[in-house]
């Protein structure tokens, strides 16, 4: 396994850099506007090393693989195509979500095959609800990479010591892929940026990650508290969507007006500072959710905590802008 993982880091990191050089040749860039919280021409698409990590695994692993991570490699290459093809191009929205819901049912075929037609619905609208959140909160240097280090790290460490549920290379063959970005991307003036091709990918494995997770549980009564492993980037998502249908704005108009990026952008607090608030959050609270006894009452009190949290933070910053302005 030593060797492996050496190995593996060595070509990730090889990859990550080749890509480098042909995203500066075809300039393949993100440039800042009026919704970005960065003000510097920066390589875009980094991310594609998580879906590059499931490469590595399965040339080393080709005998051994089963239906389950096929499904999940060929989704993730035809997730990983369109987003990069929408990172470098840019592809129209119901485009976007038709793949993304053609991945979903690609991926987890098989956790959704014989039940009845409203529960794939909820499943399919729920995980593909989770993609565009995971989506949604890649804006700030540190972000995507941290946080993510977090989720996979908490599912390695249940992997290794509540139960076996995933290939210990698998994972930590993805943990491999999230060091490397994040060596690039964790940084003051970050080297690379992720792109829909990381960010939509990496959520996908999480998915897949969680989907084998509940999959091994001895009682499934608390398959729904696994969200709580990435309750943070959910709040923030779904609340910062609430919050602006409530206001009247267009819920799929592209903004900056969540959480994390009122801090970074209103309150000017660091990129870095405020991903790492982000990642010590959900690693407190997922240490947590080994120590309760009733993981469905520790996820609700999770999410009632986190709304109190947002609604309070919004509270008092509105009525600040209210008395500057007045």
């Amino acid at each position: 396994m030593l060797l492996y993982l050496v190995i593996a880091l060595a070509l990730l990191i090889g990859l990550e850099l080749s890509y480098f050089f042909i995203a500066r040749r075809l300039g393949i860039v993100d440039r800042p506007n009026e919704r970005s919280s960065h003000h510097r021409l920066t390589l875009r698409g980094g991310g594609i090393i998580f879906f590059l990590s499931l490469v590595v695994y399965a040339v080393f692993h080709w005998s051994s693989l089963d239906g389950e991570m096929w499904r999940l490699l060929a989704s993730a290459m035809l997730l990983a195509v369109v987003c990069f093809a929408d990172d470098v191009r840019g592809l129209p929205s119901w485009l976007r979500m038709l793949v993304q819901i053609a991945t979903v049912l690609i991926s987890f075929y098989a956790f959704v095959a014989g039940v009845e037609t409203w529960k794939i619905l909820v499943v399919v609208i729920v995980f593909v609800g989770i993609l565009n959140v995971y989506n949604f909160m890649d804006g700030l240097n540190g972000m995507l990479a941290l946080y993510s280090i977090v989720v996979v790290g908490t599912l390695a460490a249940a992997n290794q010591f509540e139960f076996h549920f995933v290939d210990d290379a698998f994972i930590y063959t993805v943990l491999l892929g999230l060091v490397v970005f994040a060596f690039f991307n964790c940084r003051k003036r970050a080297r690379c940026f992720s792109g829909d091709v990381g960010s939509v990918v990496m959520g996908l494995i999480i998915i897949y990650l969680l989907v084998l997770y509940v999959k091994g549980q001895l009682y499934g009564g608390t398959a729904v508290s696994v969200l709580t492993f990435i309750i943070v980037f959910l709040a923030d998502g779904l609340l910062t969507i609430t919050k602006r249908f409530l206001t009247g704005k267009n819920i799929f108009e592209p903004h900056r007006e969540h959480l994390y990026e009122t801090i970074a952008n209103e309150l000017h607090v660091p990129h870095l500072r405020v991903s790492i608030f982000y990642a010590v959050l959900q690693l407190l609270i997922n240490i947590g959710y080994f120590l309760v006894s009733d993981r469905n009452m520790y996820a609700l009190l999770c999410v009632l905590v986190l709304t109190m949290g947002y609604g309070l933070f919004f509270f008092f910053f509105n009525r600040h802008q209210e008395k500057i302005e007045g």
